[in-house]
């Protein structure tokens, strides 16, 4: 009966979004969606330290609704500086999103993805769950040529307090030309497959797609130095080895800064070994840039 309800549904869908108005066919999604987001933004937060290799950050970290344990790690940020609760994320998921806990406490801002069915799904469940808040929902694809202007649109006079990049591809080349100036916190997913003594990242390529292999962003070290220039201090590796913490330097005094070399962590919890040694193997046989 299951199985028979799940095609039923992937048919509607599929049928949906080809052929039904874009209004009708977001209810849909909302409606396949509501139950899992609801237990999501519902749940007791987890705390599960991935790695060995902790830092002082990691000792906050817990997770409601972000891909890991990046939700402590936000709150405790932002109970030692001062922000005006406005946000811009680019790549979620409707129930793995680093600003969603974000929004539940009264931020406002950006929401941006490639993924139609997301941002569909997202705009309709914020729109439910949280009617006051003041959310844009995006559905673009984020390019080096593109990303100041679908940032800063319409928040030119505003500082983002929390700016969050998680493209798998091009994240070293959207962060080297993005205006970092009115930015005061940065996340950022690093490629932890490339190890923790190296700068590579892929090539700028506007039509990269991550095919669920290691050949995707860059590594810690090309991230960090990118964004040391840029005026901003490493001060958290999330346990997962995922994202990695940036803060404006003069924000920094009440943080730990930290070596991307010693903080890198990397701890594969979601693939077998095999699959581990398929993605290392596509690592090593990809034509990564030396930075």
């Amino acid at each position: 009966m299951k199985k028979s309800k799940k095609f039923f549904v992937r048919v509607l869908l599929k049928f949906g979004k080809k052929y039904l108005p874009a209004f009708i066919y977001s209810y849909i999604l909302f409606i396949r969606t509501y139950k899992k987001f609801k237990r999501e933004i519902s749940k007791e937060k987890t705390n599960i330290k991935y790695s060995q290799n902790l830092d002082q950050v990691n000792d906050y970290e817990y997770k409601y609704t972000s891909q890991n344990n990046e939700d402590g790690i936000i709150n405790y940020i932002f109970s030692k500086i001062p922000n005006n609760k406005l946000f811009v994320e680019i790549g979620f998921s409707y129930y793995e999103c680093n600003s969603l806990n974000l929004i539940k406490n009264g931020w406002n801002g950006k929401l941006i993805d490639i993924n139609k069915e997301e941002c569909l799904s997202i705009k309709r469940l914020i729109s439910f769950f949280y009617p006051k808040s003041k959310i844009q929902v995006i559905n673009k694809k984020i390019l080096k040529e593109n990303i100041n202007n679908i940032v800063f649109s319409g928040l030119e006079k505003n500082t983002l307090d929390f700016f969050s990049l998680d493209i798998d591809g091009n994240d070293y080349w959207v962060l080297k030309e993005l205006n970092t100036e009115k930015i005061n916190v940065l996340c950022c997913e690093y490629n932890h497959y490339l190890g923790n003594n190296v700068k590579k990242t892929i090539p700028y390529n506007p039509d990269h797609r991550w095919k669920n292999n290691g050949c995707f962003g860059a590594s810690l070290n090309a991230i960090s130095e990118l964004l040391d220039k840029k005026g901003f201090y490493l001060i958290g590796v999330e346990s997962s080895g995922t994202n990695a913490f940036f803060i404006k330097k003069n924000l920094a005094k009440n943080f730990e800064i930290l070596s991307p070399e010693k903080s890198w962590k990397s701890v594969d919890r979601n693939n077998s070994q095999e699959q581990i040694e398929i993605i290392k193997n596509s690592v090593k046989n990809f034509n990564f840039k030396e930075l």
